[in-house]
């Protein structure tokens, strides 16, 4: 058996260190860590943005899929026409019996709940009575965020695609 040495007081423990034995990190360890941090934060950031686009988009067509629903089902069960309306990033719902515009429903505002304007086709949309769309072109809404978009269509059966 090989024989340990004894530490004495006078013995560093650690060959860069004084002689007494210190607990902690040293500076440049904590310098690596705040470094190595930082660079995951600067690759997981871009992604957390997209990832937060691509919600706001399918949330936003999802709920103007929805939206249209409501309108068509309001249209069959009020037997008579209802209009959709999209102005300035709003989406609101309007009847118009005995020539009033009355507004029905709760408006859907894509800016304050997605944070984004959608291009759309057409300004408005009437749906019929029947819950057929009589114009002869699709109406589109197109929800575009960083770079991440999708589509809602409706066609003339008032059908979504």
């Amino acid at each position: 058996m090989h024989a340990r040495a004894a530490k004495t007081p006078d013995t560093p423990a650690h060959p860069f260190r004084s002689g007494t034995i210190r607990q902690g990190f040293t500076l440049i360890e904590m310098l690596i860590v705040v470094v190595v941090i930082g660079i995951l934060i600067g690759i997981a950031i871009p992604r957390v943005g997209v990832a937060l686009a691509r919600r706001d988009v399918s949330g936003a067509t999802s709920s103007f899929a929805s939206f249209y629903r409501e309108a068509r089902t309001a249209a069959l069960q009020r037997r008579e026409a209802t209009t959709i309306r999209i102005n300035s990033g709003v989406a609101v719902m309007t009847v118009s019996p005995g020539g009033v515009l009355d507004t029905i429903g709760r408006p859907l505002n894509f800016t304050t709940e997605f944070g984004l304007t959608p291009t759309t086709t057409a300004t408005t949309l009437r749906i019929e009575a029947t819950g057929l769309i009589l114009t002869g072109t699709p109406f589109t809404v197109v929800a575009q965020k960083r770079g991440v978009a999708d589509t809602v269509t409706i066609i003339g059966l008032g059908r979504i695609q």
